[in-house]
Formats: structure tokens, C-alpha cells, sequence
């Protein structure tokens, strides 16, 4: 598909990635000669209602964000295709960076003053996401949709958080009952089908976790279940403490939101 031309605008250039019935393909926007990433949906038989919800809210979510670590809406569009199929097309801005996940597959761990740095940016954007009316959840943040941008280094280094396609914006009741999220960075009440603004934090704290750590919460459960990152890694009191109230299975116990979250963080 490489070199195909897209909406009389965008260059193919390789395809990202592949699900039934969507494409997320690297472009070049021939008019701004800038990098674009292209998501396709196809609409035929086999697209679910569920799966055209979520491209559209994340078309719609994405038109209101204006932060420098998440992308941009720039364009969409509909595609004729052949034997009388078509698609929509989303175009938003390409945000470089290596994400956690890659470097986990070498084997990389961040120091406490590294993943603090991590933790600042991400919830400052959760708190721009989360003060949308009505408040637009990511719900799917782990290792891979976390892209640091230049060689991590103490606090010298920037972080994007991509991928809404699983984003929510809720309503008064703050619930939904479509259950996505992924693996070990899924809050318990969002596996049982709800989701609140701090379903959010539980994953984020997830993956901070992993990342200082190189382990799975549950290869770092002790008795009771109960996540013991100082055991695994160099960490201060104050910042475990902090970290595993992020993660707390109990809506109780962990932070209510983003920005208190954060400043507490700030304090330590």
C-alpha cells in the first residue's frame, strides 16, 4: 500500500498497524510535507456498532485536545474502495518518541527521578482530559501509548500519550459498561464494566510500576496481594507510598483525580 495516495493528499509511506477492519498507516501530507498518522475504518458487514462508537469518539475527542503530548485532529474524510467499499479516514499529527513498551523489550528501567518525570507529564495531560465537560477518559494507558521523546535522562526528557481509541467522555453518571483496557493495567471497576476519571491513574500507576521495576504487578504482589515495588527497585518511602496509592484496587484508597494526584506528587 506504500506510496498509494490518500484523500488527493496523504503518501502512504508503511502500515503501523492491523485489526479486523482497521488500518493505522505513516503518511506524508504532500501540501504541509509534514508526517501524519492515517486510521482507517472500514464500513461493511463485519464493522460492529461498538467499533464505529469508538472511532468516532476518538475523532471527537481528539478535535477538543490542544496539549503538546497528546495528537491532533487534522483531517478526516471517507474513501471509496473497490467493488463499492468505503472507509473513514482520521488523520492527526505524528507524535515521535519510543514508548515504554519498547524500551521494556530491552530490558530498560528507569530510575525514581526518571519514572517522577514520567508521572509529572502524563497526569498533567490526565487533568487537561479529565476537565473536559463532560470529562474525556483515556482508558487504555499502559507501556506502548507512552512515548518519551529524546534519551530519558533525569527530568530532561518529554513524554506523549497517544492512542484514544478506547477514550470515553462521560456523562453525569460517570459510568460506562463497555469493558476495554488492557491486561494488568486495567483498574478492577473497569473490568467489571465501570469507569470513572480514576480508572485512569490505577493504569498509569501500572505502568510507572513496570517501568521502575521490569515486573508485572502481579510478579510483585506479596501476601495479600499486596504490590511491594520497594522490594524490586531503589525507591524512596514517600514515592512507594505515593505510587501504590495510585494503584490502589479501592476506589477508596486511591487518588480521586488527576490534579490531586499530582500535587501530592509535587509535595513529596
Amino acid at each position: 500500500m506504500g506510496g498509494q495516495i490518500l484523500g488527493d493528499r496523504y503518501e502512504v509511506k508503511h502500515q503501523l498497524g492491523k485489526k479486523s477492519g482497521r488500518w493505522t498507516l505513516e503518511a506524508l501530507d504532500l501540501e504541509t510535507q509534514a508526517r501524519v498518522i492515517l486510521k482507517l475504518i472500514f464500513l461493511d458487514d463485519s464493522l460492529s456498532a461498538t467499533d464505529l462508537r469508538l472511532f468516532t469518539r476518538e475523532m471527537e475527542a481528539l478535535k477538543l485536545l490542544d496539549h503538546p503530548a497528546t495528537p491532533r485532529h487534522l483531517n478526516s474524510f471517507d474513501i471509496t474502495l473497490p467493488l463499492d467499499g468505503k472507509a473513514l479516514a482520521l488523520v492527526q499529527s505524528h507524535l515521535p518518541g519510543k514508548s515504554l513498551a519498547q524500551y521494556a523489550q530491552e530490558a530498560r528501567v528507569f530510575t525514581q527521578k526518571e519514572v517522577e518525570t514520567i508521572a509529572r507529564q502524563v497526569l498533567a495531560v490526565l487533568v487537561q482530559l479529565h476537565e473536559q465537560s463532560p470529562p474525556i477518559i483515556h482508558r487504555d494507558i499502559r507501556p506502548s501509548n507512552i512515548l518519551l521523546q529524546g534519551e530519558p535522562n533525569g527530568d530532561n526528557f518529554a513524554i506523549a500519550l497517544v492512542d484514544f481509541g478506547s477514550v470515553k467522555a462521560l456523562n453525569t453518571s460517570t459510568t460506562s459498561f463497555t469493558i476495554l483496557g488492557s491486561g494488568g493495567y486495567t483498574p478492577p471497576e473497569q473490568a467489571g464494566g465501570r469507569v470513572l476519571a480514576a480508572s485512569d491513574l490505577y493504569s498509569l500507576g501500572a505502568t510507572l510500576a513496570e517501568a521502575m521495576t521490569g515486573l508485572t504487578l502481579h510478579q510483585m504482589q506479596g501476601g495479600k496481594l499486596r504490590i511491594r515495588i520497594e522490594e524490586h527497585c531503589q525507591v524512596s518511602e514517600a514515592f512507594a507510598t505515593w505510587l501504590k496509592q495510585l494503584m490502589a484496587p479501592s476506589l477508596d484508597h486511591r487518588w480521586s483525580s488527576a490534579q490531586k494526584a499530582l500535587a501530592a506528587l509535587e509535595s513529596l
